[in-house]
């Protein structure tokens, strides 16, 4: 019997892009301001970078090491006293309610030495980012697309995230409910149906779900069928055929439902999404180190 994929049905749901905007030797501030629409990798090459969330520090990383944010949280680097440095924005396909976005703490920092399988990538992605050759750009943004990956592997491995989806991801029981709702959110799914998936009683699969993920299993199916509803609105599904797809009886039922999750009606909401500019390069404030 093969292993249950964990991350693939979030990933071909939501895939992520990544653009390099940093690979430089850095001695003084770099703050990013909150976006949400983007993620954040800071990769140490060499030094020390002390990472700050508002005025609290998160403490100091020594290269090589990895900063990690899938929000795109407002964040400040503060080099001690110099470190080289390669700097990414990333976008996770269309972000809403992307579970993958939504873990806790926003910010994690990752020593390579504790993660082996992002240690063969490292010295694959410091020669292309430090290097003159042609076509370095497109190599980095390639590793590092591939990076997103490897990290949420080792968050899975190693638990190291004490609520979200990961956590819920490297529990096999929850595992198998979550991969049910994954791969096939039309299916009529109840909280006795997705137990039964889990091999767990009602309550305690309720209970456990809840535990892991700070949210009931019905609503996280809730949350995915809207966020998947959202991609193919984007994408110019017609109602009709998107409520089919994702396990509401009509366009009214799906209606219902996404205004009250969303608080805007599927048309006002694809109306205000189309009305947005296109996401803006990042912007990064550089200050002197006092």
């Amino acid at each position: 019997m093969h292993p249950i994929d964990r991350l693939t049905p979030l990933l071909e749901r939501f895939p992520p892009s990544v653009r390099v905007f940093f690979s430089d030797v850095v001695c003084e501030h770099i703050d990013l301001q909150v976006d949400a629409r983007k993620g954040h990798i800071h990769w140490i090459k060499s030094g020390e970078v002390e990472v700050f969330t508002g005025e609290e520090s998160l403490g100091i990383l020594s290269g090589p090491g990895v900063i990690f944010s899938p929000k795109g949280s407002a964040h400040r680097l503060t080099p001690r006293p110099k470190a080289e440095l390669v700097c990414a924005e990333f976008e996770f396909g269309q972000r809403f309610n992307n579970p993958l976005t939504s873990i806790n703490p926003s910010v994690i920092l990752i020593s390579v030495a504790e993660a082996p399988e992002i240690e063969v990538i490292h010295t694959l992605l410091m020669r292309e980012a430090f290097s003159n050759q042609c076509g370095k750009s497109f190599g980095v943004n390639q590793l590092l697309q591939y990076f997103v990956l490897l990290v949420f592997r080792f968050l899975i491995r190693t638990n190291r995230i004490p609520l979200g989806i990961t956590r819920a991801l490297a529990d096999e029981r929850l595992l198998k409910a979550l991969n049910a709702i994954h791969t096939h959110p039309a299916k009529p799914w109840s909280l006795e149906g997705l137990a039964d998936v889990a091999g767990m009683s009602r309550a305690s699969f309720a209970n456990h779900f809840k535990e892991a993920t700070q949210t009931t299993p019905i609503e996280y199916l809730t949350d995915w069928r809207i966020s998947l509803a959202q991609t193919k609105m984007i994408s110019g599904m017609p109602l009709k055929a998107i409520a089919r797809e994702v396990g509401y009886a009509s366009p009214a039922t799906l209606t219902r439902i996404f205004s009250k999750r969303v608080g805007q009606c599927p048309r006002d909401w694809l109306n205000a999404s189309r009305k947005l500019q296109p996401p803006t390069n990042m912007t990064v404030y550089v200050q002197p180190n006092k």
